[in-house]
């Protein structure tokens, strides 16, 4: 493998886990935001109430998503190994 094929595979793992990630992070982000606003409005600063919202909504947007994060990653680790077995000894 040279250092260009070394490098484009890497490229496209971080790619990919940037992909992968981003709607967890946000679906994260976009709650915790929701819940802080909800906690300047009443006045509540209970720890429990900013951590359980984020909790269930990415265990929400990982059962929703899934499928498509499997379907990625496959097609990922498929592209990997068609590229070792192209190289040769």
């Amino acid at each position: 493998m040279t250092i260009d094929q070394s490098i484009d595979v890497v490229k496209n793992l971080m790619m990919l886990c940037l992909k992968v990630s981003l709607p967890f992070l946000l679906s994260a982000m976009i709650i915790g935001l929701f819940v802080s606003f909800f906690q300047a409005i009443t006045s509540l600063q209970e720890q429990t109430l900013t951590f359980v919202p984020k909790a269930l909504g990415v265990v929400i947007v990982v059962f929703v998503l899934f499928p498509w994060v499997t379907n990625i990653m496959l097609d990922y680790t498929t592209e990997v190994f068609n590229r070792m077995s192209q190289m040769g000894p």
